[in-house]
């Protein structure tokens, strides 16, 4: 039923690091994954507002210094958030992503809102990256 999680949080291994590198440069050779290209690392090619809407949200919620793009860091420290992080930490991140005007709080649009998108996507998919180029899928 419960997570069982250790106080201490795992560090991200160099060996864990270099393959995904080099993902990350094949899927990005810029070194910057930009939102278009992470709706299509998703498969979203609707025109959904509901859709775009949640695809944006994920996409800034990763992008923590704010210049519209995720960096190799920041992607280590997702991938590092979604696999590895403490179910604090996980929840704090889930909450943001859905607390669409940093309130503290969710209103009741904000709750259809993830009413409205579990239902979406069921299960809903966190973090993917296609397994046809040796990424991994997260679901939550």
């Amino acid at each position: 039923m419960g997570q069982i999680q250790s106080d201490e949080d795992e560090e991200v291994e160099l060996a864990d690091i270099q393959p995904l590198y080099t993902k990350f440069m094949t899927v990005c050779p810029s070194g910057a994954l930009h939102l278009h290209e992470f709706r299509k690392i998703f498969g979203v090619q609707s025109t959904s507002e509901d859709e775009a809407l949640y695809m944006e949200t994920l996409f800034k919620s990763f992008d923590t210094n704010r210049d519209n793009v995720i960096d190799f860091m920041e992607f280590v420290a997702a991938v590092h958030l979604v696999l590895r992080g403490k179910l604090e930490d996980r929840l704090k991140w889930s909450f943001k992503v859905y607390d669409r005007d940093d309130s503290g709080k969710l209103d009741r649009q904000e709750v259809k809102r993830v009413i409205k998108v579990r239902v979406l996507w069921s299960p809903v998919l966190i973090f993917f990256i296609s397994s046809s180029n040796g990424f991994l899928a997260f679901y939550f």
